[in-house]
């Protein structure tokens, strides 16, 4: 078998055998240092074409294995192993029966478990084990004996270090900012034509949650046009995209001259755009129409930090947030009425930030608490606001200029302008769905991965 066809069928084989080899063939091929997110244009001077990959790795099946299952034994209801390089895992034997990877239990082809939960006993125990070289065998009280590879195992063996890697896998860890953060750098044609800088952008922007992209193009669907080269627009009753001007008969205070206080974009919606691309067609000339942008997660945790009672007040409080009107274009929703309801401050299970939502101008008069609360709220939440405006930097977007934020994370606003002004700027949304899905492709496609 020729080193290239070795490579395929490697890629594509058995679930069992996939993981092992991917991980193998991606470290040769991509050059990057396993703690790297990005390879980057050093790791794609450095990086091997498909034939010479295929080589090294031909080479490195003479050598001996580096790993394998060395040793396990029962521990209450898991499998303790010990794996040729040293690391150890406990394994829940229900969890191990569950994740079974036979063509009866996973299929290879969809990517997903075939094992329904209603055939699980929960109670399940191994009636024999076995380890070697390729990863273990496992013969059940059920009946059915399943076999794992060392990688397989190994990726998902309960440690702390693996379970911190599928984290990273799933979501980077954020890295909060204040008022001296200047946003990085991107061209829109580079964007477009590059995906390593397209990764580049994803992770700051996953990281950092800003970004500025320059010489956009002189159109008002150039920021749909990029979000479509990542994924799909999130979409919304304004439509596709947005012109921010000041509209006769608006249909949202953004769409007037007025100074817009800081705010993320349409908390009305369960589910907030992820992504928000704000871009500049025409600035006004002279004072007026300068953005102010924010890192709500750096005042949120500002916020803990310095009054926790606040804190918990906001992130445990529903709050309503509503937007209703009509349409100014044809793209936009005839009619529209929305109304979502959760907390300013979102954490989750381990009590991480994880939204933020801030709209004063959507923030309903209707509050779901009883009276005597009502000013108890208010006072924390001016509290965030005056943390929220001092971490603030202001400056003014130019022509060509299209920033890019994380919606539910960073706040951003604007000054008053003149009512007669050609002040132009256009908004459109991207999921973070859409977004970490295309990263964790680009990530795989640049053997960036561990």
């Amino acid at each position: 078998m020729s080193a290239i066809r070795l490579i395929r069928v490697l890629f594509y084989g058995a679930a069992t055998q996939r993981g092992a080899t991917k991980t193998q063939v991606r470290r040769v091929w991509s050059g990057c240092s396993s703690r790297s997110s990005l390879c980057g244009q050093e790791g794609a001077q450095r990086g091997l074409s498909l034939t010479a990959a295929a080589s090294q790795f031909e080479l490195s099946l003479t050598k001996p294995p580096v790993s394998g299952v060395v040793s396990s034994k029962l521990w209450n209801d898991m499998l303790e192993v010990k794996f040729g390089d040293g690391t150890e895992g406990r394994l829940p034997f229900v969890w191990l029966r569950d994740n079974c990877q036979c063509s009866q239990c996973f299929s290879v082809e969809g990517l997903g478990r075939k094992f329904l939960i209603d055939d699980l006993d929960v109670e399940v125990q191994p009636t024999k084990v076995e380890e070697s070289m390729q990863g273990l065998t496992v013969k059940w009280s059920d009946g059915h004996q399943s076999e794992y590879s060392t990688n397989w195992l190994q990726n998902r063996a309960f440690t702390p270090s693996s379970r911190a890697l599928h984290r990273e896998k799933y979501a980077l860890r954020k890295e909060q900012w204040g008022a001296e953060h200047r946003m990085k750098d991107f061209d829109y044609n580079t964007l477009m034509s590059n995906e390593r800088v397209l990764l580049d952008w994803l992770l700051t922007m996953e990281r950092k949650g800003s970004a500025m992209v320059r010489n956009v193009p002189q159109k008002d669907v150039a920021g749909q046009e990029l979000i479509e080269h990542i994924a799909f627009v999130k979409q919304c009753h304004y439509g596709p995209h947005s012109p921010v001007i000041n509209r006769p008969n608006t249909n949202n205070v953004a769409f007037t001259n007025a100074k817009l206080g800081l705010h993320n974009d349409l908390p009305a919606y369960e589910h907030m755009p992820g992504i928000i691309f704000i871009q500049c067609l025409a600035q006004h000339p002279g004072a007026g129409g300068e953005s102010i942008v924010t890192d709500g997660l750096f005042a949120a945790e500002e916020l803990r930090r310095k009054r926790p009672e606040d804190f918990k007040i906001l992130s445990s409080t529903d709050m309503y947030f509503w937007d209703k009107g009509h349409a100014n274009y044809s793209w936009e929703m005839p009619e529209f009425y929305k109304i979502a309801k959760f907390p300013v401050i979102k954490v989750n299970g381990n009590n991480e930030v994880v939204q933020i939502a801030v709209s004063n101008t959507t923030r309903d008069s209707h509050m779901d608490l009883p009276p005597q609360e009502v000013k108890k709220y208010y006072a924390a939440y001016k509290r965030f606001y005056i943390i929220l405006s001092a971490n603030a930097m202001t400056f003014k977007m130019e022509q060509g200029d299209m920033m890019t934020l994380d919606n539910v994370r960073c706040l951003h606003g604007r000054e008053s302008y003149d009512a007669d002004s050609q002040r132009h700027i256009e908004t459109s949304y991207l999921d973070w769905d859409e977004a970490r899905c295309r990263r964790r492709r680009l990530q795989e496609k640049f053997g960036c991965f561990i």
